[in-house]
């Protein structure tokens, strides 16, 4: 029976593409970002919506190899594989960029939907001390407080560009 796992996907989901109580998915909240503004930060210290979109990427692809078992990947906090360099000066390239996110939040899924049950939930990731239920737990709440990150950045950068016309008031 995969009833936990069915509802952990369903959260996921609703995260990702869905319509969370507490306002915008992922998808929903980067449909409404322009390009123009993925590659501008707030100050220089600060992420742009581009980086953070490749460091959700990232750490979806840590799911994804969990899920597979492979115990050699990692990813150390705070490096290049934890933040790519991502940065986007065309719709087209920001396109882009949101498909190679759909696309490891979709396989994600399907590595999930192919467990038989819910026993995988309780098993120790490998090479980690906590297991999958916490790791996909784990992603979702990554998800979320990027999501408001990315409300912040849009909100900020909203006030200094709406006089070029990139956001429609």
């Amino acid at each position: 029976m995969k009833k936990r796992t069915n509802e952990l996907v369903r959260a996921l989901s609703e995260t990702f593409e869905g319509e969370p109580w507490y306002g915008d998915s992922v998808m929903r909240k980067l449909e409404n970002v322009p390009y123009i503004i993925g590659f501008k930060t707030c100050n220089p210290e600060s992420h742009s919506v581009a980086q953070i979109v490749g460091h959700l990427i990232s750490w979806k692809t840590f799911a994804i190899e969990k899920l597979r078992n492979n115990t050699n990947y990692d990813i150390d906090i705070d490096t290049r594989k934890d933040w790519p360099n991502v940065e986007v000066h065309s719709q087209q390239e920001w396109e882009e960029l949101k498909r190679k996110l759909v696309a490891a939040q979709s396989e994600i899924y399907e590595l999930i939907d192919e467990k038989k049950d819910d026993s995988f939930l309780n098993e120790k990731v490998s090479g980690k001390n906590y297991d999958f239920s916490h790791l996909l737990t784990g992603i979702m709440q990554h998800d979320i407080y990027h999501i408001g990150q990315i409300g912040l950045i849009e909100s900020q950068l909203k006030k200094k560009e709406t006089d070029s016309g990139v956001f429609r008031i």
